[in-house]
């Protein structure tokens, strides 16, 4: 089945290109794998049909036509289904069905058509990998060759892993690991049903886990039960095998099946498939190059979705080995978004796959966190904060601070102890997993996180409208340790952070802090981090990379590629784990660190954008001058045996200096930071700015440009330059645009659509309420029309925008400067009195209560 409404755009554009091959390969072959009948959601509850109005909003600028139907209306398009107990439903008419065998013969037959081999029955016997060093003295791996049960080697710089459930085979003989379980996963048959056809559309009911697909006059029917069972043992000749249907398991389904559709049970059964498929932590594929192994990718781990997403998925993948990047936005896809340390932890990649397996088909709730695989990753200051009342989200196997809540640590994330709906609480995680698994009587972590579960207010509003307070009137000290830490060094040093960077680095002074984006060959942003010049006790130069902790792995593995493409003698270290970070923001940061030091803290000391080292509580720390909520702040860059001793001082004076003047002074977490950094218009990468915007279309144009103006022999090279340069003298055709609800009581999630002058032109791409100026800020990129040369600031201007949601549009007003503070005084220290305050603001959302929260 092939849904082309789906959760994000990576997903929609993928299954779009599939459709489309379905249908050229059939011109191409004269293989029909396509049939066009239709697909229906049907919503049994106003949050389930919340969740399909959105993806119909995302649609409306994708083109993908869909309905928005009442429960009689349902009935109209599925006569066989019982719609008494719905809410209602959306009808997406281009849908349809894939059929397997036919589209994987249409490809074997178009590949030996355009001069690809294809050989079946050839065992894969192992792979030789080359470890060597690279030019800054760096081990590395690369592919060689891949060796053949029949006694051939085929020598290949290339090998891509699409090996479904035997996937972690394959890893093995490169000897990596991957986060991906086989596990059976059924499907029934039924005998011919009356009325049936193959004009009905494919049906998914997600709340009773289940789908039923068109198959001729009769229905191929199955779901995601929440008691999945592993397949441990894979056995590498099993596969054109099947496994005997376990009704016990199936049951779950089955009966969902009979309700949505009651004829079923009075019909047979023709047949049953229960074969192993391969699933993941997070329920999305895997792809791309591996960290650490040149030449070696990967295109497994597809959660039953492979035919829905095989032909966009040979398209990107094919553009990433060619130009080192792939087009759409596929870090959700990509295997560097699991942590190597997440990776090598079975339990860690058994439990969040259970998880996510069970989870298939439940809604998908904004601020919802997972059970499982917690406590894998930690700050040093972990305890530290949970004594003080943190809620943790995980976030690439680490446990970040999301907002705070009075409480003393009976708030921790407990060990996973949900399996499914097993008789005697027996659980299927591998045959070594029989002893008996503590059920937790109370989780208050879990309560908290069920405030959460809503496409409203969720419940911490309150608290971190409080939070957002005191970054903006008095300190906010933030735990951002998951951030990746890195260090680059070699004798060309500055000659690789040259080529890496867009910003312009050659003069930089000692100290100084950059904010940079790594661009692709195409001009797209690979990274977003910021770079500080430092220097040894010899006199030479080396820097120090502080990126965003959910991309720290593919950070550094890009980082690492483009110094071996360039062949300098230069190497990059990671000292993510073993550094912290502590950030101290709001108009009162600087005169709480003043009190910790004796080190000068001055403006002419220490500038915007500047670094130094200096000692609080006794112990050495990098301190950099740097903001992501738009004040007055400082990022205190230290050893993790030190963090708990400088955390305490900072939180200590604090005290004082709160019972001294009355400010506020609190820790506060990222859901905040995401509140703040929207309201100053600051990026986040894979939200608002990905591989496939270039930063002129970001709206950080500034940070090329200096590089740009440089022409001539003057003109620094630098990866990305020739496509920006080419973007620069011809116009933007797209760019990111900052709208603000005109009214503070509507909630944004994402995905939204953007509407100028009536016409759909965009889609938001990512957003947050602004506690300081009370209204939802939405951030995405709008196209430029034809009857436009390019986007300029007066055509943006001259426009009316709204935002669509969930089939409603609502006025919103276009910041071309941030919506909050755009001269950026505050960043500046620039405050109008001693004891700055904000009139009117933190206001409620006119329907929230006390206990809510955007």
């Amino acid at each position: 089945m092939l849904w082309r409404l789906r959760p994000t755009d990576a997903d929609i554009e993928l299954n779009a290109y599939s459709r489309e091959m379905c249908k050229k390969l059939e011109e191409e072959t004269e293989i029909a794998s396509w049939t066009e009948n239709g697909g229906l959601f049907v919503g049994t509850n106003a949050e389930r049909l919340a969740e399909y109005k959105r993806f119909a909003e995302t649609g409306k600028y994708f083109g993908i036509e869909s309905h928005v139907l009442s429960p009689s209306e349902v009935k109209d398009v599925h006569p066989l289904l019982r719609v008494d107990d719905i809410y209602g439903g959306v009808y997406s008419p281009g849908d349809g069905t894939i059929d397997p065998t036919s589209i994987c013969n249409a490809y074997a037959k178009a590949s030996r058509k355009f001069g690809g081999g294809v050989y079946e029955n050839v065992g894969v016997s192992g792979i030789e990998v080359e470890d060597y060093l690279t030019a800054g003295s760096a081990p590395a791996r690369r592919i060689k060759a891949v060796l053949t049960a029949c006694g051939k080697r085929i020598e290949t710089p290339t090998v891509v892993n699409a090996c479904g459930a035997w996937a972690n085979e394959i890893a093995d003989m490169v000897g990596v690991q991957i986060p991906l379980k086989a596990m059976k996963h059924a499907m029934v048959l039924t005998e011919p049903i009356a009325g049936m056809h193959s004009g009905l559309p494919n049906v998914r009911d997600h709340d009773l886990s289940v789908y039923l697909k068109t198959q001729g006059d009769s229905m191929a029917i199955g779901g995601y039960e929440q008691n999945p069972e592993f397949w441990p043992d894979v056995d590498p000749g099993f596969s054109f095998g099947l496994f005997e249907l376990d009704y016990d398991t199936f049951g779950q389904n089955l009966a969902g099946h009979m309700q949505r559709c009651p004829v079923i049970e009075e019909t047979g059964i023709k047949s049953t498939v229960c074969g192993p498929e391969s699933f993941t932590p997070d329920h999305k594929p895997l792809m791309g190059p591996h960290p650490g192994v040149r030449g070696f990718y990967h295109a497994c781990g597809f959660n039953s979705m492979g035919m829905m997403l095989g032909g966009g998925v040979g398209r990107e993948l094919t553009k990433w080995i060619l130009t080192g990047s792939p087009e759409v936005d596929l870090f959700s896809f990509d295997c560097a978004r699991f942590h190597p340390e997440s990776v090598s932890d079975s339990r860690w990649v058994r439990d969040r796959t259970h998880e996510s397996y069970a989870k298939t088909y439940a809604i998908v709730f904004p601020h919802d966190e997972s059970l499982a695989g917690r406590g894998s990753r930690k700050s040093a200051l972990y305890d530290e904060l949970l004594s003080r009342g943190c809620v943790y989200q995980a976030r690439h196997g680490f446990e970040r601070p999301g907002w705070f809540v009075p409480s003393s640590g009976s708030q921790e994330a407990l060990s996973y102890d949900f399996y499914g709906a097993y008789e005697e609480g027996a659980w299927r995680l591998g045959e070594e997993d029989h002893p008996d698994i503590p059920k937790h009587e109370s989780h208050e972590y879990l309560d908290l996180v069920e405030g959460e579960l809503t496409f409203d207010w969720p419940q911490s509003h309150a608290t971190v409208a409080e939070e957002c307070r005191a970054a903006r009137e008095g300190v906010a000290i933030f735990d951002q340790s998951y951030f990746g830490k890195f260090y680059l060094n070699g004798p060309d040093a500055d000659q690789a952070v040259q080529y890496l960077c867009g910003a312009d680095m050659e003069g930089k002074r000692i100290g100084s802090v950059t904010y940079t984006p790594l661009c692709n060959s195409r001009g797209g942003v690979e990274a977003d981090l910021t770079v500080t010049k430092l220097q040894n006790s010899k006199g030479e130069n080396y820097y120090y990379f502080a990126a965003g902790g959910n991309t720290a792995t593919k950070d550094l593995a890009w980082i690492r590629k483009v110094l071996e493409d360039q062949n300098v003698d230069a190497h990059i270290e990671d000292h993510s784990e073993s550094m912290t970070l502590i950030s101290v923001q709001g108009p009162h940061s600087r005169r709480l660190l003043q009190s910790l030091t004796d080190s000068d803290m001055s403006d002419d000391s220490l500038p915007f954008s500047g670094a130094k080292h200096l000692e609080i509580a006794g112990h050495p720390l990098l301190v950099l001058r740097l903001t992501f909520v738009g004040e007055l702040g400082f990022e205190l860059h230290t050893p993790a045996d030190s963090a708990v001793a400088v955390y305490r001082a900072v939180h200590e004076a604090g005290a004082k200096l709160s019972e001294l003047d009355g400010i506020p002074v609190r820790d506060a977490g990222y859901r905040a930071i995401d509140s703040l950094s929207a309201e100053k218009n600051l990026r986040h990468w894979h939200a608002d700015l990905s591989n496939r915007d270039t930063p002129l279309e970001a709206g950080i144009g500034f940070t090329v440009l200096s590089k740009l103006k440089r022409t001539g022999a003057d003109a620094p090279n630098f990866l990305g330059r020739r496509a920006l340069e080419g973007q620069r003298e011809a116009g933007l055709r797209r760019k990111l645009v900052c709208l603000v609800l005109e009214a503070g009581s509507v909630p944004l999630h994402g995905a939204e659509s953007i509407w100028r002058d009536g016409q759909c032109i965009g889609y938001v791409r990512s957003t947050a309420f602004g506690h300081t100026i009370g209204k939802s800020i939405a951030y995405g990129y709008v196209d430029c029309p034809e009857s436009e040369p390019k986007i300029t600031n007066k055509w943006l201007e001259a426009g009316e925008w709204h935002v669509g949601d969930k089939g409603e549009r609502h006025a919103a007003k276009l910041h071309l400067k941030a919506p909050f503070d755009p001269s950026n005084s505050r960043v500046k220290g620039l405050y109008p009195t001693r004891e700055p305050t904000i009139e009117g603001s933190f206001e409620k959302p006119r329907t929230a209560t006390v206990s809510m929260q955007a």
